[in-house]
């Protein structure tokens, strides 16, 4: 079977079960944990992002991309993001106050120092996932995370039931990164250190690639994080809460499965000639689009009756965040994958001039509008929204000429499916509306979904069957 399915079906697979378990973590932890905690937990999480984009230095993809890698060089970036994970996490914790003054929440101070762990834990396996990611084992790769997300999650689950509060959240982000980090770097052991000398030379030359991905992480970080930052400090933990837990329920599987799709794929495409890696991109996207978009319509229809069963009344108000979401997530799914191409091609630097001078300008401008005209999470979600498809429309016309492929084109392919998505949405917002019994209504979603996934699996079956020749 062709390499690229293997890893696209491994992960999937392992996401599959990593987004599930995840999912009944989380409502349980929801059930649990109050509104206010989620959200103060979200508000630290932010910048706890911003320092682990500081440490992806861009040696995974580098690695991945480098003609010239041998295994002696390993050790070196292994050591220089070591050392550059000590520095971070040491900023990081004199930042603390400062982060909490900001907030104006005297809490912060003590989560944020704790979550900052997570990046020095991150900086022992970024080197040896890259040499996983590039050797094509993703295998090895899903089983170590899976270990590494139930561990952490009946833990932190254990920890809630113990009215540990935000602190089984902080547990649980803690020993997510500690156990994959831990099975990469031991995994990969041998090839990592099969030498043991420290060669700057070696470093410069992935310096040279990563730098311009570092500053594209940096710029795409406030591009993706401003929404919860600005939530939290105009807003509170209330509203913070309400949104960070739409988005984990929604946007953080799919980004999880989009992210994985993703380094399934660059390695994958790194191996083609120029003049094939639109076709084989176009290929592989459409797959991942057609496999995963319908599932989320039904999920997010499904979670409109069942939300207020599971988590309680609580969160009632996330309804309309996770219809928002969803649209969010199939947008992303169709857009986010182009970003590969800007390091397929070599041309990381034209990725965060993208960000900064496009993606970050219009979200800025939907985040205000929402703000101003809803006062709300759920306005502020609207907006980024509205600008963000702006942005996709703009993003596909400056990347696909760096691989020759027409936008036109490359949207026509989905048209079909596109056109069965609004069907499939309409139908279930029709039954949801008029179908009183809940139970009744599950059960006719599902089985008008059964039949959609029916008509499409000649299609799909075909699909496979084409991407392995």
């Amino acid at each position: 079977m062709n390499e690229g399915v293997k890893g696209f079906g491994w992960n999937s697979i392992a996401q599959g079960y990593k987004v599930l378990f995840s999912s009944i973590v989380l409502i349980l932890l929801a059930r649990i944990i109050s509104v206010e905690e989620f959200g103060i937990i979200g508000m630290s999480t932010v910048f706890v992002l911003f320092f682990n984009t500081l440490l992806n230095i861009g040696f995974d993809s580098s690695i991945i991309y480098s003609k010239t890698l041998k295994e002696e060089h390993l050790f070196s970036l292994f050591i220089l993001n070591l050392g550059i994970g000590f520095l971070i996490y040491a900023l990081g914790y004199i930042s603390a106050p400062v982060i909490s003054e900001f907030y104006n929440n005297d809490e912060i101070q003590i989560i944020f120092r704790s979550l900052i762990l997570g990046v020095l834990f991150s900086s022992f396996g970024v080197v040896s996932k890259g040499v996983l990611q590039k050797n094509l084992q993703f295998k090895k790769i899903a089983i170590i995370d899976l270990i590494a997300v139930t561990f952490a999650g009946v833990s932190a689950v254990i920890l809630a039931l113990f009215d540990y509060g935000y602190w089984a959240l902080i547990i649980q982000q803690l020993l997510t990164v500690g156990f994959a980090s831990l099975g990469y770097l031991v995994i990969s052991y041998k090839s990592t250190f099969k030498s043991f000398t420290f060669a700057f030379d070696v470093v410069k030359e992935h310096l040279k690639f990563g730098y311009n991905v570092l500053i594209f992480n940096v710029v795409n970080f406030f591009a993706q994080q401003l929404d919860v930052l600005l939530i939290g400090k105009l807003l509170g933990e209330r509203e913070a809460g309400l949104y960070v837990l739409a988005f984990n329920l929604i946007i953080k599987p799919v980004g999880l499965l989009v992210q994985v799709f993703n380094k399934t794929l660059y390695p994958i495409l790194a191996r083609f000639e120029k003049d094939v890696v639109a076709e084989k991109y176009t290929e592989y996207t459409y797959l991942f689009f057609f496999i995963f978009s319908p599932l989320i319509i039904l999920g997010v229809s499904l979670s409109q009756i069942l939300a207020p069963y599971f988590l309680t009344n609580k969160w009632n108000a996330i309804l309309l965040l996770l219809i928002v979401f969803g649209f969010q997530s199939i947008r992303t799914i169709l857009a986010s994958p182009s970003g590969i191409l800007f390091l397929i091609t070599g041309k990381p630097g034209v990725q965060w001039k993208f960000s900064l001078f496009i993606s970050i300008p219009l979200r800025l401008m939907g985040m205000y509008l929402g703000y101003i005209l809803l006062q709300s999470a759920l306005g502020i979600a609207i907006g980024i929204n509205i600008f963000a498809s702006i942005e996709m429309i703009v993003g596909f016309y400056i990347t696909f000429k760096l691989v020759n492929l027409k936008t036109l084109d490359y949207l026509m392919s989905f048209r079909e499916d596109l056109v069965g998505l609004v069907l499939l949405s309409g139908f279930l917002v029709i039954i949801n509306k008029y179908i009183d019994y809940h139970w009744l209504s599950l059960i006719a979603q599902c089985g008008f979904f059964l039949i959609f996934v029916l008509l499409k699996k000649t299609k799909l079956y075909n699909l496979f069957l084409k991407l392995k020749k």
